[in-house]
């Protein structure tokens, strides 16, 4: 979905092209305030779950000083997951940085409320134009197109699921071209 399409609106209402489902999208602004924006040190909405005990609301940027760096996002292209199922769904994050970490734990970029998911669930690694889902060995496993996967290539408007979480990747043009 087009951020552009929000216009000064908060939310607009979406129809799936797949089931006809009316979904509530907020409006992905991008600004530090926002709860769905993601960037180092950004602070998060407490997300309770039985088996965390913290309550630091600060964000912490995951480490993983195994991986090497990757380049810079494509300033021409917009990144986004939409969610679609789950307890988030019509919640849109922005993917600010070319590796994002999804999880319900705390030190991941993109938090999710499923108690099916692992508090470091799965990566997103952004080269150019080319998005890889990566399974982080989870429990429950990343699931595309129904399958079970290690590491998938993701398309424009391609979803996948954790748990019980259905995301959409969403990739869109700065410059008013097509993806």
């Amino acid at each position: 979905y087009d951020e552009a399409r929000f216009g000064d609106s908060p939310r607009r209402k979406v129809k799936c092209p797949k089931c006809a489902h009316i979904f509530d999208i907020t409006n992905p602004s991008g600004e530090m305030g926002d709860p769905t924006y993601i960037g180092k040190g950004q602070t998060q909405e407490a997300v309770s779950s039985p088996d965390d005990h913290q309550t630091d609301k600060t964000f912490l940027e995951p480490e993983s000083p195994e991986l090497p760096a990757l380049a810079p996002l494509n300033p021409d292209l917009r990144f986004s997951l939409a969610m679609i199922a789950g307890a988030q769904v019509g919640a849109v994050f922005k993917i600010t940085k070319p590796r994002v970490y999804l999880g319900r734990g705390t030190a991941v970029d993109i938090q999710l409320r499923d108690a099916e998911i692992s508090r470091r669930h799965a990566m997103i690694e952004i080269r150019g134009d080319e998005v890889t889902l990566v399974d982080l060995g989870a429990t429950n496993g990343c699931f595309v197109q129904g399958a079970r996967i290690e590491t998938a290539i993701l398309d424009h408007q391609m979803e996948f699921t954790l748990g019980s979480t259905t995301l959409m990747l969403i990739i869109t043009s700065t410059t008013g071209n097509s993806v």
